[in-house]
């Protein structure tokens, strides 16, 4: 992917609105945030508004789901409607506006749908009521605007919502390869962190929820300490399954898993470049590739993923392997097969992809050649 060169004579006045931004939030803040940084350093002159700034700060009503995202994007409607022409072009993050749109000329990215959830049959009952709501609210734009998404099968979702009205251009997620880079000095970092200096780390990285299939990944690493007793899984991250995933390991006997909890962004890439291994277990992610995929192949670790779309990009980079997580026995074999292998050349594939397709620069470039065509 080659890197794009902009210039042009008067500098772009570009808004930016998102529920979330860093250090604040996850997935839709890290890719807001980090083009954003990207487009400044390009010239562009940029206006963040979320709930947290820091530019221009509208509140919203945290842990009310969608009301909360609705809430959000009212008070944005109304704060902008006398003055959506004050900047050359919009871009919005999953916008759900059910009252005056104010914005005619926009880009909007969309990061996960509620669509795509029910169809997995995730919270079947609330995700088909936020895709009713999903489904009124994204038709709402002028056909001038252009849409975006940040996986292949979210842009197909998206695609299916719009009623193929629309094209939706895939952008992959990014990551900063100055920050996510292999390390000399594990044994340091380990002892900062907490994690035993002699194992071998498996990693895990996320929000404990249940799309993540969290209890299948531990009776995996159950299976696999049998044969190969110095892993440790490291779990890192906090969510509504904290508790309920350690009292199973507890009942359960299982040994060498270790919570570590909520992990600040400013420690993130000390913990996957002291890590011997990813592993994800997911069996749906809005990103492609999920964001902590691509930190972990920016840090030089193989990757072992679930047979998502998601996640095919660690197979088509050779950068560790897929695997059905449903399927205990199969999986477990496949895994402690790929263990005793030699896997530095993943190791070094992971790290070349990521340098080449990944980098922040290159993609936030195609962000801003999509925003010129507003």
């Amino acid at each position: 992917m080659k890197k794009i060169i902009t210039t042009w004579e008067d500098k772009m006045k570009l808004l930016i609105c998102t529920t979330e931004y860093y250090p604040h939030g996850s997935g839709i803040a890290n890719v807001a945030y980090n083009v954003v940084e990207q487009l400044k350093k390009m010239g562009v002159d940029c206006t963040v508004c979320s709930p947290t700034g820091p530019d221009i700060k509208i509140n919203s009503l945290n842990g009310y789901g969608r009301l909360g995202l609705i809430h959000f994007w009212y008070k944005v409607g109304k704060h902008f409607r006398n003055k959506a022409d004050e900047y050359d072009a919009v871009w919005l993050h999953y916008p759900l506006f059910i009252g005056h749109v104010p914005f005619k000329k926009c880009l909007i990215t969309v990061h996960s749908t509620a669509y795509g959830f029910m169809i997995q049959k995730i919270n079947p009952v609330y995700y088909k009521l936020c895709y009713i709501l999903e489904n009124i609210c994204l038709n709402r734009f002028s056909e001038k605007t252009r849409f975006t998404g940040v996986s292949s099968k979210t842009c197909k979702e998206t695609h299916e919502i719009l009623k193929g009205n629309q094209d939706v251009l895939y952008i992959p997620n990014g990551v900063d390869t100055t920050l996510f880079k292999p390390s000399e000095e594990t044994e340091k970092i380990r002892d900062k962190l907490g994690i035993p200096l002699n194992a071998k780390i498996i990693l895990s990285v996320g929000r404990l929820v249940d799309h993540k299939m969290l209890f299948s990944m531990i009776d995996t690493f159950n299976e696999i300490q049998k044969v190969h007793d110095r892993y440790v899984l490291v779990i890192a991250g906090k969510g509504k399954l904290f508790e309920p995933l350690q009292e199973y390991v507890t009942k359960s006997n299982i040994k060498n898993i270790k919570f570590i909890g909520y992990v600040p962004d400013c420690d993130l890439p000390d913990l996957y470049s002291c890590s011997d291994y990813f592993i994800i277990s997911s069996k749906y992610e809005g990103g492609e590739p999920v964001l902590t995929v691509a930190e972990a192949m920016a840090s030089g670790l193989p990757c072992i993923g679930s047979n998502i779309p998601n996640l095919k990009i660690v197979e088509d980079s050779n950068s560790g392997i897929v695997v059905d997580f449903s399927n205990l026995q199969l999986t477990s074999k496949r895994i402690i097969n790929y263990l005793k292998k030699d896997n530095s050349k993943d190791s070094f594939n992971s790290i070349n992809y990521v340098v080449n397709n990944l980098d922040w620069s290159l993609l936030a470039g195609i962000y801003f050649k999509e925003l010129k065509k507003l």
